[in-house]
């Protein structure tokens, strides 16, 4: 049937009347008369094989007059508009048909613009009627489409805010949720260096493999347990399961790895979080998925970690980066090689400590050093040539998930190549030998050093050296010197130790003289800086 098109049904006990108004030039209206009855038992039997949109009917009929067959119609049959027509008579008898449900009546004798001018108005109504079902229909379309997209917002939320099950339950039972409300496992995925290897692909293609290692997660959890499946963020999946029954969730996790390695060429790192009771409580195991997610920094990708595995230390032992200033001497002067040592010396101590240490810690340590290393690029080469290098090491910088080694290797390969631009650039002679004594000088901070013996390590006169010294860096060198144990001292008396061992430390033999010079420096004496920060620790005697 053309959706601009209404069915007509005529029923009235005088053949004339029924002729007169199928000869009607309904068509031109879009109105087509499907059939005709004489009495209202026919005409129900008729209303009810061919459902018509609009009914004409005499108000008064033999076998079942027209008021019996409106109730009956209008239980079966709510949408059909019935147009009554009737004596004058019957006037108050039509309008109580009306009150009943009828759509309109027409008074005999009508016209053909009259029933014609009732039938458009009932034929208006049923158009209208029929757009508001057709939006509610395409309504209800786009929700059942939107339906998974809906549902990854509202778990994204579930795990983000603690939300109880009297808060979630009208939402989740609306989005057809198919998990119990009960015992929950948070699980993240990410896709191993998908970044690199995706670089090459067209946006189909990846997402092609998005969509398949999403299917082949859902399948695997779904063998073992119910869940609730979804693409997150950085080439993330997140899965929330109930109960696993016999096999434990890193099990489950690790049968994903497997799964998704033998039947794509990808393979994935996944977090598993602890169990946990109820949905209020999904932000917990979310978090510590997260967290066991990231230290994968630690593997080469493949497996999957438990939270209940994972170190659980404290507070962060700090890692001291005394190299950090060396490694910013080496690149100043240019010197390759020596970069290289320090930066392998680096990952070494990082290497061996790394396994009690927080992941999110050693990642903020490079990026410590990489943003060190890229502002001393930025000053000591010119912007054009350093710019390439840079870009290069923050494209992969930003990708979630990558592996300690492979964070060493690129702050390497900055490092390295930013060092050679910094040697072939502007540097100057007089500038590479300076940076070379003040390494010097730094190596020697607990010594008794004097500005003789820095001279003697660059193979220049004193005097020579000294006004170099000074032209370089703006201060002398003792003035230098001074400053440099100042800053170290500063850093032993945060930590706690006692003013005599950090004059020691710092190339005083005499714990006053040190307290002089550091309060002429600072304003305060070493024991005052020291109670700034170690409020609870007594002022030390003097021995």
């Amino acid at each position: 049937m053309d959706d601009h098109s209404v069915t007509l049904c005529i029923i009235d006990d005088i053949k004339s009347v029924v002729e007169g108004l199928t000869c009607m030039n309904w068509a031109e209206h879009g109105i087509r008369v499907a059939g005709t009855a004489a009495n209202g038992e026919d005409g129900l039997d008729l209303i009810a094989e061919l459902r018509p949109d609009l009914v004409i009917t005499d108000i008064r009929m033999p076998r079942m007059d027209g008021l019996a067959m409106l109730r009956a119609v209008l239980e079966h049959h709510r949408d059909c508009k019935i147009i009554l027509v009737s004596g004058y008579a019957d006037f108050e008898y039509a309008q109580q048909a009306v009150q009943l449900g009828a759509f309109d009546f027409v008074v005999k004798p009508f016209t053909e613009e009259e029933i014609m001018k009732a039938v458009l108005r009932a034929k208006a109504e049923i158009m209208e009627q029929r757009s508001r079902l057709d939006t509610l229909r395409e309504m209800e379309s786009k929700l059942r489409e939107s339906l998974p997209v809906l549902r990854q917002e509202y778990f994204a939320l579930l795990v983000s805010h603690r939300t109880s099950w009297e808060q979630a339950k009208a939402r989740w039972e609306f989005l057809g949720i198919d998990l119990n409300p009960k015992g929950f496992v948070v699980m993240l995925l990410e896709i191993d260096h998908f970044q690199e290897r995706a670089a090459e692909l067209s946006i189909r293609e990846v997402e092609l493999i998005r969509f398949s290692l999403l299917n082949i997660t859902q399948e695997t959890i779904a063998g073992h347990t119910r869940c609730a499946v979804f693409r997150a963020k950085h080439n993330r999946y997140l899965a929330v399961m109930n109960d696993c029954g016999p096999a434990s969730a890193v099990e489950i996790a690790e049968r994903c790895c497997k799964n998704i390695e033998r039947y794509t060429k990808f393979t994935v790192s996944a977090g598993v979080g602890g169990r946990v009771e109820e949905t209020s409580e999904l932000p917990d195991s979310y978090r510590q998925a997260h967290r066991a997610l990231a230290h994968h920094l630690f593997t080469g990708g493949n497996a999957a970690i438990m939270y209940d595995d994972v170190h659980q230390n404290g507070s962060q032992e700090p890692l001291a980066l005394e190299y950090k200033d060396e490694l910013l001497l080496a690149l100043r002067s240019g010197n390759v090689s020596r970069t290289g040592a320090i930066l392998s010396a680096i990952s070494e101590t990082l290497q061996s400590l790394s396994s009690g240490h927080n992941p999110d810690y050693l990642l903020v340590l490079y990026e410590e050093l990489a943003a060190s290393a890229i502002r001393t690029f930025y000053e000591l080469v010119p912007y054009g040539e350093i710019q390439p290098l840079i870009q290069r090491f923050r494209a992969v910088q930003g990708t979630a998930g990558l592996p300690l080694a492979t964070l060493q290797r690129m702050l390497l390969d900055l490092c390295t190549e930013g060092a050679a631009l910094v040697r072939r650039s502007s540097l100057s002679e007089g500038q590479k030998v300076i940076y070379e004594a003040i390494e010097y000088i730094k190596s020697r901070l607990s010594e008794d050093i004097t500005v003789g013996e820095c001279a003697a390590h660059v193979h220049l006169s004193t005097s020579y050296f000294s006004s170099l010294f000074k032209k370089v860096n703006g201060v002398t060198v003792t003035q230098y010197i001074t400053a440099e144990r100042i800053h170290r001292a500063k850093l032993l008396l945060v930590e706690g130790a006692q003013v005599q061992e950090v004059a020691f430390a710092v190339g005083y033999e005499e714990r006053r003289y040190f307290s002089e010079m550091f309060k002429k420096i600072t304003g305060q004496t070493p024991s005052e800086f020291r109670a700034g920060y170690h409020p609870d620790r007594q002022e030390e005697p003097y021995h």
